[in-house]
Order: C-alpha cells, then sequence, then structure tokens
C-alpha cells in the first residue's frame, strides 16, 4: 500500500497591499541601511537557496527592494515589474536613487509569539541596487508600528490598519 502524503499547509496572508491603493509620497530611507535586523523568506525561490534574504527596517518613508531580489524569484511566480512609475526619485544619506519601477512582493515571516508562518504582501519601489535586498522605512504609515530591543534580538511589531491583525516577528542582530 503507498504511503499518503499531506501536502504542507498553506501560508496564510494576513495583509496584501494589492487592492488599496498604497503609494508614497516622499520615498526615502533615512538610514544608512546596511545592517539587516529581520529576515524574510519567499515561498518561490531558486533551488540553490532556501529563500530567507535579509531586511533592514529603519528611518524612512516606504518599501523597497532591490532588483536582484526580485530577479530571485524564478519566471513562472515573479511579480511583474510595473515601469509606470519608473524614475521615482527616492532620497537617501548618499543622494538620491532613481527606482526601475513597482511590485507587489509577497513575504512570508514567523510570527514571534506563536511560531505561526504568515504571508504579507507589500507594494515595494524597485531599485537597482540596495546594500540590503529589502528596506522598510519606519516612519509614518509603516507596517512596522514598534521595535522592541530584547537580549534574544529586535522583535518588530507589525500593524497593518485599524482592524487588521498585529503581529510580533522576531529580528535578527
Amino acid at each position: 500500500m503507498p504511503a499518503t502524503t499531506t501536502p504542507p499547509p498553506e501560508i496564510r496572508t494576513i495583509y496584501d497591499e494589492t487592492f488599496r491603493s498604497r503609494h508614497y509620497d516622499e520615498p526615502t530611507i533615512s538610514s544608512m541601511a546596511t545592517q539587516a535586523n529581520l529576515l524574510g523568506r519567499l515561498k518561490h525561490h531558486a533551488a540553490t537557496t532556501d529563500g530567507s534574504f535579509s531586511i533592514c527596517i529603519s528611518s524612512g518613508q516606504g518599501v523597497f527592494i532591490s532588483k536582484a531580489l526580485l530577479d530571485s524569484i524564478p519566471k513562472d511566480h515573479r511579480p511583474a515589474l510595473d515601469t509606470r512609475r519608473a524614475g521615482q526619485a527616492v532620497e537617501t544619506f548618499s543622494g538620491t536613487l532613481i527606482s526601475i519601477g513597482t511590485t507587489f512582493l509577497p513575504v512570508i515571516f514567523t510570527n514571534y509569539t506563536t511560531g505561526e508562518k504568515f504571508r504579507v504582501v507589500l507594494y515595494a519601489i524597485v531599485m537597482p541596487s540596495l546594500y540590503v535586498p529589502m528596506f522598510i522605512g519606519g516612519s509614518r504609515g509603516s507596517v512596522v508600528q514598534t521595535t522592541q530591543y530584547t537580549n534574544e534580538g529586535p522583535k518588530h511589531g507589525f500593524g497593518f490598519g485599524p482592524g487588521d491583525e498585529k503581529v510580533h516577528v522576531m529580528g535578527i542582530y
């Protein structure tokens, strides 16, 4: 008799900006943005990786990803690059960077309290390159509402708006 296997559980999406008309009036990276303090995971990734990538959460406004991170997603599953907003100026400490477009990036995190994996889909400005694959600005209107420093590492409080679920995600040092 053949052994039965159960498929892995589907990862629950708790927040999706796809239809929320998200945009950033003045996208900024107000940080050197060189130190990762959180790990994200891609559901679909190259077979040579485990799908994890570094994220820097610091001051600034917007969610930014590198083109390399977007290109690391296999073509069949890669979110579309919308170039209608290409050329958007992003202010940084080292000068102005110019975007190449936007996308909606699905990212998997792990709930600090329950251990449950969950997915969020974030509107991201795609940059030709960044020091880390993803940067999330923690200023007004951010999905990151709090950061608490503990002996185990930073604990980021994600909040997604009134009535939406609030989740703590453990960061890295």
